[in-house]
């Protein structure tokens, strides 16, 4: 009875499947439109004696709802072979003008699979573009920094621009918040988002998402914080030649740490003192004087909160300043929902994912989320009649694919917007009912 007990659990365990190592390529994309983007993949085996099957999973989230599905690959790799991928997403995902992220898993060692891309438009000419690395499952964090920040006003001769996202690789959704500092000190409010399991999110132009705009910052930083690890990036761009750098968000520290091993060192430091001070010289001479040595422990007691409070107050109030900002987003009960509109879609139009037409109505607290899907376009508020004019309550700017623009609507009415490329031609409503 036991040996079949032992069989069967053999059997079921042989039968489970067994998920290997993951390569995650947090952004690739096939668009074509008037800024076309591309990614050129290459896939390495580092191994000299064997070899290594791969499978490479497509997750596109840029439209969202994608309608292609979770198309793969499977490709084994010879010891020591490179097999190139020029424009995987649509070459060998059949995915064309969508943007995603893109899994390879396999079997042995995290090291024994490297996967690079070239991430680059043909537009302006000559090509510019930049090099994205798949990473490891370990390079994804719940907090993390993104340096080497950028940006100046729209209109800044020679300025930059920095567009930043991430990818959840967990079986979960993610809520994520993109706090911008210089210095310590918050440029604007915090971005917040949410990430589907095995999917990403994009945010196109940030300091514009935060309200922060009209700051110019050579030295800024991001702190993305998230409910799960995520990987996450920032791409900045250079606005005079449009050589963008990519960058990897870097382990932040965690802020439950900090008062620990300060108060852990300050500890012992004041005992330690007090200590040989009573010992030599009230023990032999004084034996009967009980309260000495009491008082003496009181001022221990007394140093010690002090201590600890002094360094636990400061730490706080720089730290959890932030940390309670990414608490705070899955907090509301159901929390708000998300609704996504083509940018350039069809042509030069604005596609809502649910009516299929340039009208979304949602609810109070609805976010719209604008993907661009091809052109050169903005979402502007205002009105055209013919001619358009803003109204002040939001703008986009001009963006390029894979930008993503989102505005939370608190209040109830109807809110035109248009495009400043194409102006009347390219129109679009929000219906916001109570």
């Amino acid at each position: 009875m036991k040996l079949r007990s032992l069989l069967l659990a053999g059997l079921v365990a042989a039968a489970l499947p067994v998920r290997g190592e993951v390569l995650t390529l947090p952004a690739a994309a096939s668009i074509v439109g008037g800024a076309p983007f591309y990614s050129d993949v290459r896939a390495f085996n580092t191994s000299y004696t064997a070899s290594l099957d791969v499978t490479a999973t497509y997750r596109c989230f840029i439209p969202l709802p994608c309608s292609v599905g979770m198309p793969q690959i499977q490709f084994t790799l010879g010891p020591r072979e490179s097999r190139a991928f020029d424009d995987i997403v649509v070459s060998e995902f059949q995915a064309p003008n969508t943007a995603g992220g893109v899994e390879f898993e396999f079997g042995g060692l995290a090291t024994d699979l490297v996967v690079t891309s070239r991430l680059y438009s043909t537009e302006p000419n000559p090509t510019v573009g930049m090099f994205i690395p798949a990473m490891q499952e370990s390079q994804a964090h719940a907090t993390s920094v993104l340096t080497s920040i950028r940006h100046d006003p729209a209109g800044t001769p020679g300025g930059f621009r920095t567009n930043v996202g991430v990818f959840n690789p967990a079986g979960r959704s993610a809520a994520v918040t993109f706090s911008i500092f210089e210095n310590g000190v918050p440029l604007g409010a915090p971005v917040s988002t949410s990430v589907t399991s095995h999917s990403g999110a994009q945010v196109s132009g940030i300091f514009e998402a935060a309200d922060a705009g009209d700051v110019s910052s050579d030295n800024a930083v991001i702190v993305v914080s998230a409910s799960e690890p995520v990987f996450s990036y920032a791409a900045v761009i250079d606005n005079a030649t449009s050589d963008p750098i990519f960058v990897v968000g870097a382990p932040d520290q965690a802020a439950t740490r900090t008062p620990s091993p300060t108060a852990a060192t300050a500890t012992p430091t004041l005992t330690a003192t007090a200590t040989p001070t009573g010992s030599p010289t009230q023990t032999p001479t004084r034996t009967p004087t009980g309260p000495t040595p009491t008082s003496t422990a009181t001022p221990t007691a007394t140093f010690t909160p002090t201590v600890s409070t002094a360094t636990a107050t400061p730490t706080r109030t720089q730290t959890f300043t932030r940390t309670p900002t990414p608490s705070q987003t899955p907090t509301p009960t159901p929390p708000p929902g998300v609704r996504f509109v083509g940018v350039g879609q069809n042509g030069d139009n604005f596609v809502d994912g649910d009516s299929g037409t340039n009208v979304s109505t949602i609810q109070v607290g609805t976010t719209i989320q604008w993907n661009w899907i091809s052109g050169l376009h903005s979402t502007t508020s205002g009105t055209c009649t013919p001619n358009c004019f803003p109204d002040t309550r939001w703008t986009s700017g001009e963006l390029t694919p894979l930008a993503t623009f989102s505005r939370t609507f608190n209040e109830q009415g109807t809110f035109p917007y248009y495009c400043t490329e194409h102006g009347v031609m390219m129109t679009g409503t929000v219906v916001v009912n109570p």
